[in-house]
């Protein structure tokens, strides 16, 4: 298994404040911004999207994401794995399966929100012909990592596959990507989001409702429609 202090640290990043997190929490059932309107983002040609969920959420929480992203001209699927528990071989295997599933048709985008991110980049180094741009969210790639949830990626790290090779996640990826990473993030340090040999976009908001940020929606529009122009 990975150990998990390969995955988090103190140091040098540094966890996000508790006034952050205490923000996070609240976020769950306050943060309600409106939708960008369509008729404002960029429009896409039909490219495949697949979107890969957040640590301990699965597909039914980024469907308002997906259906943005069809609204604006791309076909997003969801990932159909369930939960993300993380790096476990049935998750790597089964992500890997469902890229090239939908490859067939020509290279797909992968749209990582938070540990799906970390998914998306390490997928991206194996199969970098069947990806046309990775968009990584709120993704604390940067390992050892500083997070709020440490205790939960301890109780999950012994399922991990011991073969990811974490060092290669900080280097430039094959393929074109886009980093995006909140100022006011609660949950990881936004210095572990963003690194050389992409473009990185910052917003704000919270970490726990990144999906509904029409910051972060009309950004992940704006790097797909660049890639698929």
């Amino acid at each position: 298994m990975l150990d998990p202090a390969t995955l988090l640290t103190t140091a040098p990043m540094r966890r996000p404040p508790h006034r952050l997190l205490a923000a996070e929490a609240w976020s769950i059932l306050a943060y309600r911004p409106a939708s960008p309107p369509v008729s404002a983002l960029p429009r896409g040609d039909g490219q495949a999207v697949l979107v890969i969920p957040a640590f301990l959420s699965g597909d039914a929480l980024a469907r308002p994401l997906r259906s943005m992203l069809r609204r604006c001209g791309f076909r997003a699927s969801g990932w159909g794995l369930g939960v993300n528990w993380g790096p476990t071989p049935r998750i790597l295997d089964g992500l890997a399966r469902r890229l090239d599933a939908l490859a067939t048709d020509g290279p797909v985008a992968l749209v990582g929100i938070s540990l799906g991110g970390v998914l998306a980049r390490n997928l991206a180094y194996d199969r970098p012909g069947s990806i046309s741009h990775v968009v990584t969210v709120a993704s604390p790639f940067l390992l050892p990592a500083a997070t709020s949830i440490g205790p939960l990626v301890r109780l999950c790290a012994p399922r991990y596959c011991p073969d990811v090779d974490l060092a290669r996640l900080r280097r430039p990826l094959p393929v074109p990507s886009t980093m995006i990473c909140s100022r006011d993030d609660g949950i990881v340090d936004p210095a572990s989001c963003w690194a050389e040999g992409g473009r990185v976009v910052h917003v704000s908001g919270p970490h726990l409702a990144i999906c509904r940020n029409p910051e972060v929606v009309g950004a992940i529009v704006t790097a797909l429609a660049g890639t698929s122009a």
